[in-house]
C-alpha cells in the first residue's frame, strides 16, 4: 500500500541517485506530487468521514489519488504518534485504511508467518491494511540488502507478497515479453508479484526519456501498462 510503498520508494530512488551520481549521469527529476488539499476543500461527505477518524490537528494531508482505478481522498493521519492513511470516495465512502504498527500487535499467527518469511533477514515495518472487507497485515522484509513485502491474513495465510527477482530469473515467456517491450531501451527493475491469489511480473522499462511500468502474466501475456509520470 501507499505506506508502504513510501518506504519502498525512498531507498530505491537514494540506491539510483547514488548509481547515477557514480557513473556521472543527470540525475531524473522528483516526480510531481498531487496537489495539497485543505479539508475545507473536499466535499462534505468526505469531510464527515474524516471526522470519524480524526480531528482537524491530527490530519496531515490530503490529497486526490486512485486506488485501483477508482478516484479518492487519500488522507494522512498522524493520532496518538501513530501514522495511518484512509482513502475516501468523493461520496464519503471508506476503501481503504492503513495503519503502521508495533511487530508485537501483529495476530501470532501472522507474526509466525512472518517471521518464517524473514528467516536470515529482518523485518523493518509492519502495516495492518483494511480493504474490500478483508484485513491484512504486511511487512517490509529487508534480506542481504533487498527489501520485499509480505501480507498474511489474520491466520498467517499468505494473501500477497512483491520481490525484486533478476530478469534472468523469470519464466523465459516473461522475458520474452519484457524484452520486446523494452527494445531500444532498457529494462530498470524486475519484480514478482502475488495478489490475490494471482501472480504477476512487473517491470519498469526505461525508453526515450520515459519510463514505463508494464505487468506480465507468467504465461507470457501483457496485462497491463502506464507510464510512470516525473
Amino acid at each position: 500500500m501507499k505506506l508502504r510503498l513510501i518506504i519502498l520508494a525512498i531507498i530505491a530512488v537514494a540506491a539510483l541517485a547514488t548509481s547515477l551520481a557514480a557513473y556521472g549521469m543527470p540525475q531524473t527529476k522528483q516526480e510531481e506530487k498531487d496537489p495539497i488539499l485543505k479539508i475545507s476543500q473536499v466535499p462534505q461527505k468526505v469531510q464527515q468521514t474524516i471526522k470519524t477518524y480524526a480531528s482537524e490537528a491530527e490530519v496531515k494531508q490530503i490529497t486526490m489519488g486512485d486506488v485501483d482505478g477508482t478516484k479518492a481522498y487519500e488522507v494522512e493521519i498522524e493520532k496518538g504518534g501513530r501514522k495511518s492513511e484512509v482513502a475516501i470516495t468523493p461520496d464519503g465512502k471508506v476503501l481503504s485504511t492503513e495503519e503502521i504498527i508495533p511487530f508485537a500487535e501483529v495476530p501470532e499467527a501472522a507474526r509466525q508467518a512472518i517471521n518464517a518469511k524473514a528467516a536470515g533477514g529482518k523485518v523493518v515495518s509492519t502495516e495492518k491494511v483494511f480493504e474490500n472487507g478483508k484485513t491484512a497485515f504486511e511487512a517490509t522484509i529487508e534480506t542481504g540488502g533487498k527489501q520485499s513485502m509480505f501480507a498474511v491474513d489474520a491466520a498467517g495465510k499468505a494473501v500477497g507478497s512483491e520481490e525484486e527477482v533478476q530478469l534472468s530469473d523469470v519464466p523465459e515467456a516473461v522475458r520474452k515479453t519484457i524484452n520486446s517491450k523494452a527494445a531500444g531501451g532498457k529494462v530498470v527493475s524486475v519484480k514478482k508479484v502475488l495478489e490475490d491469489g494471482k501472480t504477476l511480473f512487473a517491470a519498469v522499462i526505461e525508453k526515450g526519456g520515459k519510463q514505463t511500468e508494464i505487468s506480465v502474466a507468467p504465461d507470457g501475456k501483457l496485462v497491463d501498462s502506464e507510464e510512470i509520470k516525473h
